[in-house]
């Protein structure tokens, strides 16, 4: 009991470093990158990048998948783990409320364990980085889901501890929806390029070029998110 209050306490203080600044320009950054609306050319951008890319006959499959992992780490957070723990978000625990800072009040629900934004986020990017197989897709969309999940403490909805068993949670079930791919798909999935066109494909047939367009629509974004906020905030990035 007394490590369980010990870890509990760590938690809080590590929350309490993460959480808030004074700067009215990363409040609106970090607004606008939680914000659902901001990601739907990204969204678009990962439908085409699958459309192009994965077989006719497969397609149905991935896109069922893609729906799954989303469906499962939202339920198992909002459905299972708030109802079993009720674990008070920051903003609402008593031991810290008055410390926590928000961005326009917003506190979030009641519960925060574990979180629902780091699982569909780690989710998601699993799933594609075991799909594609490119080291820049990789660590480009793996620094997405880390700091979409980070924003949700400096925000003071979650715990740091909410965030780690969240991604955890969500790169089990994104892996376990790619074997189920794999699996299903490994009698006729996409072959390996030949010999030489490493420049031109992916390991597992996705054209390079495809991947590097939807890096533009990422990166594109936030720049957007940036500029956004330079603009609604009236200040300047230097």
């Amino acid at each position: 009991m007394t490590e369980v209050s010990g870890l509990i306490e760590t938690d809080r203080l590590a929350t309490l470093s993460v959480n808030g600044s004074d700067s009215l320009f990363w409040d609106g950054v970090a607004s606008l990158y939680t914000s659902f609306y901001i990601w739907i050319p990204l969204a678009v951008a990962a439908i085409l990048l699958l459309i192009r890319n994965i077989s006719a006959k497969r397609l149905l499959l991935v896109l069922l998948l893609v729906a799954v992992t989303v469906l499962l780490t939202d339920q198992l957070s909002s459905s299972v783990f708030k109802p079993l723990f009720h674990r008070l978000r920051p903003g609402r625990d008593p031991y810290i409320l008055n410390m926590v800072d928000t961005v326009n009040g917003y506190r979030g629900g009641l519960y925060g364990f574990f979180s629902g934004h780091a699982a569909n986020s780690f989710g998601m990017a699993v799933l594609f980085i075991w799909l594609v197989r490119d080291i820049r897709f990789g660590l480009s969309v793996l620094l997405w889901a880390v700091t979409n999940s980070l924003i949700r403490v400096y925000l003071g909805v979650h715990f740091v501890g909410d965030i780690l068993v969240g991604s955890i949670a969500g790169c089990l079930i994104g892996s376990l929806t790619y074997c189920i791919y794999y699996l299903v798909s490994r009698k006729d999935r996409n072959r390996k390029p030949v010999h030489g066109s490493d420049l031109i494909y992916t390991s597992t047939g996705f054209m390079r070029s495809d991947v590097s367009v939807f890096l533009c629509v990422l990166f594109g974004t936030c720049s957007v998110i940036l500029i956004g906020s330079c603009i609604t905030q009236g200040t300047v990035l230097i």
